[in-house]
């Protein structure tokens, strides 16, 4: 299966995505007083893959979730979306691993 882990946070979104048998790290900053992260663009860096996994803080992750759906129109591919600690691109990518591999 294909996937995506997402961290996001009102600063950025880091986007691990699975790729040709690797990873493919995206980062989308938010805009000088945008306030957080266009969610358009996340959602086009996730791309539609099978499992998608959201990080980061509650308000960010719901917004995102819902972005998500009403682009794509597949909640079910949304296998959890949880609070968690801030991560880095090496830990995105273990995720992944661990998400496409089950």
């Amino acid at each position: 299966p294909t996937g995506a882990v997402t961290w996001i946070d009102a600063r950025h979104a880091i986007v691990a995505r699975s790729q040709d048998g690797g990873a493919r790290i995206t980062t989308v900053e938010a805009e000088p007083g945008a306030g957080s992260p266009d969610l358009a663009k996340v959602v086009d860096a996730i791309g539609d893959p099978d499992r998608i996994l959201i990080l980061g803080p509650d308000a960010m992750r719901v917004e995102l979730e819902r972005e998500y759906v009403a682009i794509h129109r597949r909640p079910e591919r949304l296998l959890d979306v949880e609070r968690d600690e801030r991560h880095d691109e090496a830990t995105l990518v273990r995720r992944l691993r661990e998400l496409t591999s089950a």
